[in-house]
């Protein structure tokens, strides 16, 4: 694998700080807990995903980053899984977050 640069719109972003993550709601912070320890662990996060077009799905995710974006929203970037590109996933919209065990060797 190759090594990829940080997401487009990292530099214009920050790290979410507590109050951010209060703001979410709580299946939203149960997310966030998940996701972090994937992050953590380099493990695969199953994420179940509700797009801005009212689309459901679920994500293969390896999730390398929460912060808070550029229009105020926190968001989870990584890889989906199979995928060498970028993808942002706002946090108020994810469902669920199931931490599948599989590792990854993270390319950033």
């Amino acid at each position: 694998m190759t090594t990829s640069s940080p997401p487009p719109g990292f530099e214009t972003s920050r790290a979410a700080t507590p109050d951010d993550l209060k703001s979410l709601p709580s299946i939203g912070r149960q997310a966030v807990q998940a996701l972090e320890q994937c992050i953590k662990s380099h493990h695969v996060a199953e994420i179940d995903y509700t797009d801005a077009e009212a689309r459901h799905r679920t994500i293969h995710f390896r999730a390398a980053y929460i912060r808070l974006n550029s229009a105020h929203h926190v968001v989870v970037w990584g890889m989906p899984e199979g995928a060498e590109h970028w993808e942002e996933l706002r946090l108020d919209r994810i469902g669920s977050v199931r931490d599948t065990g599989e590792v990854f060797e993270p390319t950033w």
